[in-house]
């Protein structure tokens, strides 16, 4: 290694922490967005001595401004080249954890590539607001070739330099150039010679110690803060007050070479750290976003998923049968790319995460109607044309295609029409497998077919993992309903019980195992804001209904059973005037919960519809598991976290009270090793484990959580503001909500149950069609992956058109042997995530890909097809 030198080198970063929408909407920033990047070109090319800007580490602000400026393009272009203007490699600044993994993975790929347009991204990670850090990223950047990463909350206090080697659960590790007081430390430049020399010692005193080479990061810039033009004068009378240390105006990649050239590129001096980073103890991480305005967590996931596990894979194979039948294989990509951008434009740290005025509130609604529009359409149609070639000519078919690995047996609903005065009875496979048909609703018409229709509802058996099957449609007479017990529902998995209290008793038939209250609805209030959850000094608890509740077996199969409770919860009205208690005066919020199961389906379905007229509480829903568990396991992008139970200490220096609410994915799960509990959701991302007196561990689940202010001063969960205090009525989730979760109990760990989480947040679906041409086989799939640790991603057509893209990631906590196999396919190759750098891969003869996948290994394969 070379020898230190001995001078100290503060390198300034000029930069603006562009929030596109937050206490204004997206338009009235973008008024300000202009005049910062107007001021900003000009100085630029005004100013030599002022060498580098940040703009934010994203490129959609540009976007922003060039729809109001396309004159200025050229100047852009210019200075990006020239390495002034540092662009990407971000298109927006997500938050880290409520957006799903591929959407971490498209928001790189389309900032690298817009970043490229404009001449050059800034290759170096940056997520310097993130309200905390997943542990994945580092294996999301090292995965586009992104070395190091610029971040800041949620850092604890045990890491005590400002750079350090940080671990993804895959063994991934980039360079961490982490902000210890934050990205604006420097926001503000004094103009007198003495203010100067007083900065200069401040920065000294606070950032030379953590420092682990002779340069250290000086952050120069804050929230939509202009370029400071008197940077230049502020390094020049700096560095004639320095004699051992010198001031630079520099940029990340600059830093990063520099650091890495020190330490002769060998980072093992560094301290390695590994995982997320959620804590409190120096930093605001501001929890409570996981629950502000949950409707728009809810909307992300489903269009996330219509679009990555829906839409892409069958546009995809739509456009693979065109090619086979000699066409061009014209596709929908820019149509999903398209969708994709606007999916995207809601990921923001201020906008998905909830914390914004209400404007902002229904420009994001606004959004997410618009990619379901573009996504919806083109899933239908390619959902039609698949099943226009498998269905057998002259029946009317039904064609079940499953986004999940299998063969899968599941429940699933159709839309058909009646025939004649007769209505569907059953669903008939190739193999003459019957399966009845449950007419759900009767009602409505098509524009295009002047029959009545009726939800059809069914369960498929055995559907091929990411594959079709294709049933026949019978129709006869309507059956009578089945009697069934009032308070009860079973198959041959489970029997529900409801009780006198509105809780759920649940025997599983498998072990003999008794799970009792369940499905327990708790209230209490909340006198934080959109950041943070606070229960005011005198809180009430709600946890029983005002009246009995009322309890009928509302569908008795033959594909599905449902169990309805109503309850009618007393909830107090608002906070006290001083907020510190809640209000004598309640309103009656009805709580509805339909359980559901299904034959051969290992899974407890619930829907509830909650009827909000009460303000400033949050509303959980408890499931008491039976097992001590001093962890829980929850889903996160590419693997699973692990967390304790129970909670740090405040020492009282912590800037938010250490909480035991956190975020997952698609599920949590708890269990002692022998017996287990899974709680799977879609778009819920916020839980807690609970400690009961006896020991045991209770999951709480999120459903709302009401508020009235964008943010606060004068609550104990938190040391300061976190943004302005406006008001914000529409945080406050007045209305009727529908929430979907699932209980999975199961033996052994999570790893038993996970599949079963998975097939809930992402149901089969199914179309109907009476043009079949019987071209395809009656089942198939599009893509075969083994083993069912080895989770499918993404499947798509490769950007530049050349192939099929398949993405998979090893969810276990161990390495795996795998393979997988492409139809069709005549060669294969592994990629980047960013569907560059090509290494050739064996194909076997009878068409698979042999992989060996480390824990939690993000894997890209392009298959090319004959």
């Amino acid at each position: 290694m070379t020898a230190k030198p001995a001078r100290r080198t503060f390198v300034v970063v000029s930069h603006t922490h562009w929030d596109r929408e937050w206490y204004l909407p997206f338009e009235a920033f973008r008024v300000r967005l202009v005049g910062v990047m107007d001021s900003l070109l000009d100085l630029l090319d005004g100013d030599p001595e002022f060498r580098h800007f940040v703009l934010d580490g994203q490129t959609i602000p540009l976007d922003d401004y060039l729809e109001i400026r396309p004159e200025r393009r050229a100047d852009i272009e210019r200075l990006v080249k020239a390495g002034r203007l540092l662009v990407g490699p971000n298109y927006v600044l997500p938050d880290e954890f409520l957006i799903g993994g591929e959407s971490w993975i498209r928001n790189l790929q389309v900032g690298i590539r817009s970043a490229r347009a404009y001449g050059g991204a800034m290759m170096v990670g940056y997520s310097p607001d993130a309200f905390g850090h997943i542990a994945h990223l580092p294996a999301i950047l090292r995965g586009f070739g992104i070395e190091a990463v610029a971040i800041w909350r949620g850092v604890p206090r045990s890491v005590k330099t400002s750079e350090f080697r940080w671990a993804a659960p895959d063994g991934s590790e980039v360079l961490a150039l982490h902000f210890p007081y934050g990205y604006g430390m420097m926001s503000a430049l004094p103009e007198d010679d003495a203010g100067v020399a007083g900065a200069v010692r401040n920065l000294r005193r606070m950032l030379e110690p953590l420092a682990t080479t002779s340069y250290t990061l000086v952050p120069n810039g804050t929230d939509h803060l202009p370029a400071h033009t008197g940077l230049s004068r502020f390094i020049r009378v700096a560095n004639e007050q320095l004699d051992d240390a010198e001031v630079v105006h520099g940029a990340y990649p600059m830093l990063v070479d520099a650091i890495k050239g020190e330490l002769d590129g060998r980072l093992e001096s560094l301290p390695r750290v590994e995982g997320e980073f959620r804590s409190s103890e120096r930093s605001h991480v501001l929890a409570g976003v996981l629950s502000a305005r949950m409707h728009l967590k809810q909307r992300y996931q489903e269009c996330e998923d219509l679009l990555a596990r829906y839409a892409e894979p069958l546009a995809a194979w739509a456009s693979l049968l065109r090619r086979e039948d000699g066409g061009d294989g014209g596709s929908d990509s820019a149509l999903l790319r398209h969708a994709w951008r606007l999916l995207l434009q809601n990921a923001p740290h201020d906008s998905i995460t909830g914390c914004h005025v209400d404007a902002v509130y229904a420009d994001v609604c606004g959004r997410f109607d618009r990619c379901q529009q573009v996504a919806g359409e083109v899933l239908y149609r390619s959902q039609r044309e698949i099943a226009d070639r498998v269905a057998r000519p002259g029946d009317p078919s039904v064609v079940v295609f499953n986004p999940e690995a299998g063969p899968r047996t599941d429940f699933c609903t159709v839309r058909l029409p009646l025939e004649g005065g007769t209505v569907p009875v059953a669903l008939v496979d190739a193999d003459g497998g019957e399966e009845p048909v449950q007419v759900l609703e009767r009602g409505g018409r098509s524009p295009l077919d002047s029959r009545e229709r009726a939800l059809a509802g069914f369960v498929a058996r055995d559907v091929p993992g990411f594959g079709y099957k294709a049933y026949r449609v019978e129709y006869g007479e309507s059956s009578p309903a089945r009697r069934a017990a009032a308070r009860e529902i079973a198959n041959e998995l489970f029997r529900v019980v409801a009780e006198k209290d509105g809780t759920l008793t649940l025997h599983d038939w498998r072990d003999g195992a008794v799970l009792r209250g369940l499905n327990r609805f708790v209230d209490g209030g909340d006198r934080g804001d959109e950041y943070n959850y606070c229960a005011p000094k005198s809180d009430r608890l709600i946890d029983a209904p005002a009246t009995p509740p009322r309890v009928r077996v509302t569908e008795r199969g033959p594909a599905r059973w449902t169990l309805e409770v109503s309850q009618t919860y007393a909830l107090p009205e608002s906070l006290t005037e001083r907020r510190d208690g809640r209000s004598r005066r309640t309103v009656e919020c009805e709580i509805v919960s339909r359980v559901r199961l299904y034959p051969g389906v290992a899974r407890v379905d619930i829907e509830t519809d909650v009827d909000n007229r009460a303000r400033d509480h949050r509303l959980r829903v408890h499931f008491p598991s039976a097992v001590r568990a001093e962890h829980s396991y929850a889903e996160q992008h590419f693997g699973v976290v692990r967390r304790e139970v129970a909670l740090p200490e405040d020492d009282g220096t912590w800037m938010e009270t250490p909480i035991g609410t956190y975020p997952q994915r698609s599920f949590v799960d708890v269990s002692d090793g022998e017996r287990g509990l899974t709680l799977a959701n879609r778009g819920l991302p916020e839980y807690e484990a609970l400690t009961e007196r006896d020991g045991t561990t209770t999951l709480a689940l999120t459903l709302l959580r009401c508020v009235g202010w964008l943010s606060r001063d004068d609550f104990r969960t938190r040391k300061g503001q976190a943004g302005p205090p406006l008001e914000t009525p529409g945080a406050q989730m007045e209305g009727r909500w529908t929430f979907h979760y699932s209980l999975a109990p199961h033996a052994g760990g999570w790893e038993a149950a996970f599949g079963e989480a998975h097939r809930f947040a992402r149901p089969l679906r199914a179309v109907r069609t009476e043009r079949g041409i019987g071209a395809l086989p009656p089942s198939g799939a599009l893509v075969q992956i083994e083993p069912d640790a080895l989770v499918l991603s993404s499947l798509k057509l490769a950007d530049d058109g050349d192939g099929v893209v398949v993405r998979a990631y090893n969810i276990s906590d161990a390495a795996v042997e795998g393979r997988v196999r492409l139809p069709g396919a005549v060669s294969a190759e592994a990629v980047d995530l960013n569907e560059e750098s090509p290494q050739p891969l064996a194909v076997d003869d009878d068409g698979w890909v042999r992989l060996t996948a480390r824990r939690n290994e993000i894997i890209s394969l392009r298959f090319r097809t004959g």
